[in-house]
């Protein structure tokens, strides 16, 4: 009898406890899109429902294109004040990730700091930049960037589908290759009116200076990938503009078939391969400019 009332007891207290870390979020309000669910913070409906939607459509065509997959993931559309709440504050707001215990897709619902930076000095730009910047992300009189980070969600989307499949993506700076891959064949199939707004960033940063930075190989990004990511944003971002850029090149090379390649390649080579045989790999089974491309990074 009395370890029935001790079990009582720690079951009431385990609910209270639970109760009062809830209350300690902010609360969020919840939209539904089939059967994902996006949830946001107050006032930011039109930028949960764009998040909501691209990844909708997003996760259907990769179900067609790559396999009949039901991937778990919810969606946070987030302001800044509850940003902390729901994500690891080391992580800076504006940028987007995926946490795969949680299912949780993380992104920023307004523009922000991060963003911001990501923008050039516009006295500086030359030809075609100067003209294809304001053309591209103008945005009510002014230009932002949120028209690139708008679509990052179904980059986060492809690590939910990785890790669904159980895929050994075998290095940290494929996987993120993969996912931009993931990004880049879906707008470029079915969104093509976002195309230039997804491409343009990347490829004016890819080209910078690489000194700037204190990590810049792709060994360095493999052994350093969780500091890069808290620590330098700005080096983080420097290298996911170049995977976007290797994810253009790599599907102007050889189209949705590059991304399909890819994810058998993946499927079917769970063992830890050697670099020696990952680089034949990624050549001879998905596509051989993967050889040029790693070679010249």
């Amino acid at each position: 009898m009395m370890k029935n009332k001790f079990l009582i007891l720690y079951l009431v207290l385990q609910g209270f406890c639970s109760l009062s870390k809830a209350q300690d979020n902010p609360l969020l309000l919840e939209w539904s899109i089939g059967e994902m669910a996006v949830f946001y913070s107050q006032d930011q409906e039109v930028s949960a429902q764009f998040s909501g939607e691209i990844c909708y459509e997003a996760n259907s065509f990769f179900k067609r294109t790559l396999e009949d997959l039901e991937v778990e993931f919810k969606i946070y559309v987030l302001s800044k004040e509850d940003w902390s709440h729901y994500t690891d504050p080391n992580l800076i707001y504006g940028m987007p990730h995926f946490i795969p215990n949680e299912k949780r897709l993380v992104v920023a619902a307004e523009d922000n700091t991060f963003w911001r930076i990501q923008l050039p000095d516009f006295s500086s730009l030359s030809s075609p930049y100067k003209e294809l910047f304001p053309m591209t992300y103008s945005l009510n009189d002014e230009v932002s960037s949120r028209y690139f980070f708008d679509l990052l969600p179904v980059h986060e989307l492809g690590h939910a589908w990785a890790s669904k499949a159980g895929l050994n993506t075998q290095r940290n700076w494929l996987s993120e290759i993969l996912c931009n891959l993931m990004l880049h064949t879906f707008i470029a199939e079915e969104k093509g009116e976002f195309l230039g707004a997804l491409e343009l960033l990347p490829m004016y940063w890819s080209k910078e200076d690489q000194s700037n930075y204190t990590f810049r190989s792709l060994e360095q990004f493999q052994d350093n990938y969780w500091e890069i990511g808290t620590q330098s944003p700005r080096n983080y971002a420097w290298y996911q503009y170049r995977f976007h850029d290797a994810a253009r090149k790599l599907y102007n090379e050889g189209g949705a078939d590059v991304l399909i390649n890819l994810w058998l390649f993946l499927l079917n080579n769970q063992e830890t391969l050697d670099d020696d045989a990952l680089l034949s790999g990624l050549r001879d089974d998905v596509h051989p400019f993967f050889e040029s491309l790693l070679k010249k990074w």
